[in-house]
Formats: C-alpha cells, structure tokens, sequence
C-alpha cells in the first residue's frame, strides 16, 4: 500500500516538474515574440518608415487561431475521459474515486471552453 502511494508522489512530482517547464518555455517564447515586435517597430520609427495606426493595430492584434477555444476545450473533455476510464479499471476503490475526482477538473474547463465557444457563436461574436 505504501508503495503505491510512494508511485503516485513519484507521478504527481513529474507531471508538476513537466508542466512547469511547458509554462516556463511558453512564457518565454511569448517574451521573444514581443520583444522582436518591439524590436521592429523601434527600427520602423528610426528609418522614418510610415506606420499608420492602422498598421500597428494590425501588427499588435493578435489574433486567436481559428477554433482555439473549441479545440482546447474538446482536448481537455478528452483527457478527463480518458481519466475516468484509466480510473473504472483500477482495482482499489480509493484510487478510483481519487482518480475521478482528479478528472473533474479537465472536464469542467473544457466544458467551460466549448459552451463559451458555442455561446459566443450564436450571438454572433468573434471568438
């Protein structure tokens, strides 16, 4: 029993190492990509390049890719599935109802997402 549980710490350590390293990697691409924006409209302004407020608009807006929400949503609906159903063969009752509870929590977000997604559609907003 004792085992087992020394397995899930060991788990539950890699998954918070992995997924804080995609977070760090994420956050500093998006520094990068922001400062090159920077960097490119500094060297505009300094060779007296025309840039119109229409064209800055268009360089600053950032624009989500085409079914972000959805997709995302959809991906996070699939893992608490596939939770639930890692969870339904499990032998020990306790980890079943831990790992259900577990796969609460991707399902209520993508749900979160999608129904937004699907919200906003039908109102006619651009997601």
């Amino acid at each position: 029993m004792d085992q087992n549980l020394g397995i899930y710490k060991d788990v539950i350590g890699a998954l918070a190492v992995a997924i804080t390293a995609i977070l760090f990697i994420s956050l500093l691409v998006r520094l990068l990509r922001t400062m090159m924006l920077h960097r490119t409209i500094r060297e505009a302004i300094i060779r007296d390049s025309p840039i119109t407020p229409e064209l800055l608009d268009k360089i600053e807006g950032r624009t989500p890719a085409a079914g972000g929400d959805d997709r995302i949503g959809l991906v996070l609906i699939a893992l608490g599935a596939a939770q639930i159903c890692f969870a339904l063969i499990q032998e020990h009752a306790g980890a079943t109802r831990d790992l259900i509870g577990i796969a609460l929590f991707p399902l209520f977000v993508g749900g979160v997402l999608v129904g937004r997604f699907w919200y906003l559609g039908h109102r006619g907003v651009d997601h």
